[in-house]
């Protein structure tokens, strides 16, 4: 990576222990020069309003009935108040194609949804090249070129 600092990516946790599929991720995210930071659904909100960093992405694995329960419990009622902000990008990884919420969210253009199994490093992949493209976007600036007077003879 090309940046001063080493940009995080969150993953959301439902409970305590970690799942087996953020060491995974974490694993070949440290490959590819990310750092994996678990995050519950109560700290995503002030970390997004803390972290200096331009584009926040997440991504949340619901891979058995117990994570969908408590997906569905905490997270995917707030989740239209997180994804307003466009600083936000959530990644849906699940098993279950009732979580896909694709239609409820499609006009924040940040919510994408993936259904299990899938190639994790095809994704990690994916996710690097996501961040570098929206980096890119948000470092690039949205106007022309200043206007000049240019030669002038009098």
């Amino acid at each position: 990576m090309n940046n001063e600092s080493t940009p995080f990516i969150f993953f959301l946790t439902f409970t305590e222990d970690l799942p087996k599929t953020f060491y995974v991720f974490d694993r070949l995210l440290k490959e590819a020069g990310y750092i994996l930071v678990p995050v519950r659904i109560d700290q995503l909100q002030t970390l997004a309003a803390s972290t200096e960093q331009s584009q926040i992405m997440v991504i949340s694995s619901v891979t058995d009935v117990f994570e969908l329960k408590m997906f569905n419990q905490k997270v995917r009622g707030l989740l239209k108040y997180v994804l307003k902000s466009k600083r936000i990008t959530f990644l849906q990884l699940a098993s279950f194609s009732r979580i896909n919420d694709t239609k409820s969210f499609a006009l924040y253009k940040n919510y994408f949804f993936l259904k299990y199994p899938l190639n994790a490093r095809t994704l990690v992949h994916k996710i690097t090249r996501y961040h570098v493209l929206k980096s890119e976007q948000n470092s690039h600036w949205p106007g022309g070129r200043r206007a000049g007077l240019g030669s002038m003879s009098m």
